[in-house]
C-alpha cells in the first residue's frame, strides 16, 4: 500500500511533509466503520496477509472440529441459568440470530423460584445467558467448507505505533483432558506488526495463558504463520508435539497428518464491540456460548469481545 502524506507547519520555516502510516491516513481518505482509528482497508489487508494456517489433529484422534457462528446459532437455544432453580428458555431452538443475540432480557428468580423485578440484559457481561445445542451432533462442528476465522484488528499493546491482528477460531465443543470439557470454545492467536504492517511477533493463546514467538520460532506458509491446534483443547502451538499445561500431569498434544485449515479462504473482520463490521453483531452478546456446568471451567465461555484477551493480546 502506498504511503500518503500530510502537511505540517515547521516552526519558523516552510511547510514540510510528514509521512502518515498506512493505517492512519488523512481522515478524508479513510473508511473507519468500527471507529477504532484504523483504516478498514488496511485492517483487511493485514488480516488477509497474516491469516494463519491451522493444522488440526487427525480425525482418528480429535472429533471436535471448527464451525462458524451462523451455523451454530441456527442449531441452539438461548437459555437463562437460575442458580438453584430451573433454567428458563429465552430463545427457542434455531431462533437465535446475529440480530437478536444481544437484544434479549430476562428477570432473575428469588424466593420459591419466582421471577423478581431485577432484569438482566444479554448485551452486558452476564454469564446467566447461555447457548445450548439440543444434542451431541452439533458438538462435532461442520465440514471444512463451513470453517471461518473471525478477525479483530486494533492498535498494538506490544509494538509502539503498530497493530495487533487477532484471529479467533470457534469450535462447538472443547474435549479437553480428564472431565474438564465444555460446550463451545473460542481460541485465538494474535499477530503483532509495526506501523507499516511488517511482522514483529505472534501470541499463541493456550488455556489461560500462551506464549509469544518471533518469526524464526514459527513455521510459515508464505506470509501465513502455521498454528498447531491441540487435540481436544484446541490450544495453539508452533509445532507438533507435547506441551505441559497448568494442570500437573495433563499435557496438550498437537499433530501432523490431520486436516489443514487455510483460514485466508474464509475470514471476516468483526470490527469493534461498539461498532461491528460486516454484520458480525454476535460480538455484542455477553453471555456464554455453551451450557453452564458445575464449574466455570466446565461451562461455555463468553465470546471474544468479553474475554480479557480482546483488548490485550
Amino acid at each position: 500500500m502506498l504511503l500518503l502524506s500530510t502537511l505540517t507547519l515547521a516552526s519558523c520555516g516552510p511547510l514540510v511533509e510528514e509521512e502518515a502510516t498506512p493505517g492512519e491516513r488523512a481522515d478524508a481518505l479513510i473508511t473507519d466503520v468500527d471507529l477504532d482509528g484504523i483504516d478498514d482497508a488496511f485492517e483487511d489487508q493485514l488480516a488477509a496477509k497474516f491469516a494463519p494456517e491451522v493444522r488440526l489433529a487427525p480425525d482418528s484422534i480429535d472429533w471436535a472440529r471448527p464451525a462458524n457462528v451462523d451455523w451454530y446459532l441456527a442449531r441452539v437455544h438461548m437459555r437463562f441459568d437460575h442458580s438453584g432453580c430451573p433454567d428458563c428458555e429465552v430463545l427457542a431452538l434455531a431462533t437465535p440470530t446475529q440480530s437478536n443475540l444481544s437484544t434479549q432480557s430476562h428477570k432473575t428468580k428469588g424466593t420459591f423460584c419466582t421471577h423478581t423485578s431485577t432484569v438482566y440484559y444479554s448485551n452486558a457481561s452476564r454469564k446467566e445467558f447461555f447457548l445450548q445445542p439440543p444434542d451431541d451432533n452439533v458438538h462435532k462442528g461442520t465440514t471444512s467448507s463451513g470453517w471461518r476465522v473471525y478477525v479483530h484488528t486494533k492498535k498494538s499493546v506490544v509494538v509502539s505505533g503498530g497493530y495487533d491482528i487477532q484471529y479467533w477460531f470457534f469450535y462447538p465443543y472443547n474435549d479437553s483432558y480428564a472431565s474438564v470439557n465444555h460446550e463451545a470454545d473460542w481460541e485465538h492467536i494474535t499477530v503483532s506488526t509495526d506501523a507499516a504492517g511488517n511482522f514483529q511477533s505472534a501470541w499463541y493463546a493456550a488455556h489461560s495463558g500462551g506464549h509469544r514467538y518471533s518469526a524464526s520460532q514459527l513455521k510459515w506458509n508464505g506470509t501465513h504463520p502455521i498454528v498447531y491446534s491441540a487435540d481436544g483443547s484446541h490450544a495453539s502451538y508452533p509445532t507438533a508435539g507435547t506441551y505441559p499445561t497448568e494442570v500437573s500431569g495433563f499435557d496438550d498434544h498437537s499433530y501432523e497428518g490431520g486436516p489443514v485449515w487455510q483460514t485466508w479462504t474464509n475470514w471476516v473482520n468483526v470490527g469493534e464491540k461498539g461498532a461491528p463490521r460486516n454484520g458480525q453483531n454476535f460480538i455484542k452478546y455477553g453471555g456464554r456460548w455453551g451450557e453452564v456446568g458445575e464449574l466455570d471451567a466446565t461451562s461455555g465461555p463468553q465470546g471474544p469481545s468479553f474475554q480479557g484477551a480482546w483488548n490485550n493480546y
